[in-house]
């Protein structure tokens, strides 16, 4: 409990009049001055008499949402003493990228009452945010002293990346769930040389023993069955600090954009998996929301080799295409991920360039660090693209959707 500013000047020109009324001895100016300096001491014994006992709780709805969609929080506030205390002056602790401090007005609350008031926010960027703690005022009749209660309880609010619109894409060969075809082969990303034999397992029909097979690596072989098309996809995202410029804006345009590629594919029935250098995700049956909840927070980090996110790729089971969205690269690194080519699958490359993300005027000096840096990027799409990548450049003003439908090796649904 403290006084306001109202009730600390209060008391401070009480205490000068009172002195000046004992000064020149003037009994009813004193008298008014102590009167005057009882208002704020009395609001303090109030308030210790009447202070609130209280519980407050906080619920979100939706408590995970995509950046630009709105939220509702929900504050609970119970009355749990055996005082009727005044009107409550509620204030919820946000980050300021969220908005200024919502500031709500409860009305008084009768003993073992509860009350529940509401306020919106919505958040423009992706991240995880903490909301709280929410802070309890509640003030003397005349505003002249004041008691502030603060709920240490903080509530997560997971805010994904923004999800473009993008249209739904078939298969290479017209496979996937949404088309309602299939086909008879696999495309393996992993390099297995055998594809048309397997070992014999105990149960196997001897009819189906591949002889020839069998007599050049000494032990039963028999044929494979046919096997479905596999509806599986590899999203790859670039998460090297080094591969961007400035204020990483490049980096949100590839987090925002795998992150819409991976709903765009699960919704299409294609089973995405969302691979970094750091970490992966294989979204079955439509269930990204741990792709989600990582890519929210997801930071460029100075140590995420490009080697590192090729090596998980290629653990990874048969997959019909890769899309990778990929910041600068090195000759070196695009030889790397020209692994992934030559071992079969149909790769798109969305590589952002960090030297011409910014348009610059034509009058500005040209910088040999950054020639010497563009040239080096150059090479190395063109290591890419004579690997079998296809390369598609993207710079500052790129809407995805707009060379989502370039992707070559996937069809556009009608």
């Amino acid at each position: 409990m403290e006084l306001t500013g109202r009730g600390k000047t209060l008391l401070a020109v009480s205490v000068v009049v009172g002195l000046t009324a004992l000064a020149v001895g003037e009994g009813d100016l004193l008298r008014a001055a102590v009167l005057a300096a009882v208002a704020p001491l009395g609001g303090l014994l109030v308030l210790r008499w009447t202070r609130p006992s209280l519980e407050s709780n906080r619920v979100l709805n939706p408590a995970q949402v995509e950046a630009g969609q709105a939220t509702q929080v929900r504050l609970g506030i119970q009355n749990i003493g055996r005082s009727r205390p005044a009107a409550l002056m509620l204030e919820d602790r946000i980050p300021y990228r969220l908005g200024n401090r919502p500031r709500l007005v409860l009305e008084r609350l009768a003993p073992g009452a509860r009350s529940v008031v509401n306020y919106t926010i919505t958040p423009g960027s992706r991240g995880a945010y903490e909301l709280g703690p929410l802070t309890v005022r509640t003030s003397d009749p005349f505003g002249l002293a004041v008691s502030v209660q603060e709920f240490p309880v903080t509530t997560e609010l997971i805010v994904t990346p923004r999800i473009q619109p993008l249209r739904s894409l078939l298969l290479p060969g017209g496979a996937g769930m949404s088309s309602g075809e299939s086909a008879s082969h696999t495309v393996a990303i992993t390099g297995n040389d055998d594809i048309a034999v397997r070992e014999y397992r105990n149960g196997d029909d001897m009819r189906r023993v591949h002889w020839k097979a069998s007599a050049h690596r000494g032990q039963l072989m028999v044929r494979r069955e046919e096997q479905p098309w596999e509806n599986n996809a590899a999203v790859l995202l670039d998460v090297r600090r080094g591969a961007h410029r400035g204020e990483l804006s490049s980096f949100e345009w590839m987090v925002d954009a795998a992150a819409s590629a991976t709903v765009r594919l699960a919704r299409d029935g294609i089973d995405p998996w969302l691979i970094t250098a750091h970490r992966d995700f294989e979204c079955r049956q439509g269930d990204y929301g741990q792709a989600m909840r990582y890519l929210a927070t997801v930071a460029a980090a100075p140590e995420a080799p490009v080697a590192a996110m090729v090596e998980k790729a290629q653990r990874a089971r048969s997959v019909s295409g890769i899309v990778a969205f990929l910041g600068h690269l090195t000759p070196e690194e695009a030889a790397t991920l020209a692994r992934l080519a030559r071992r079969g699958g149909h790769c798109t490359a969305l590589v952002v360039d960090p030297v011409r993300w910014i348009p610059k005027a034509a009058s500005s000096r040209v910088d040999p660090r950054e020639q010497v840096f563009a040239q080096q990027h150059g090479q190395a799409l063109a290591t890419l693209a004579g690997a079998g990548w296809q390369v598609i450049p993207v710079v500052a003003g790129t809407e995805l959707r707009r060379v989502w439908t370039r992707l070559s090796a996937w069809r556009t649904l009608a």
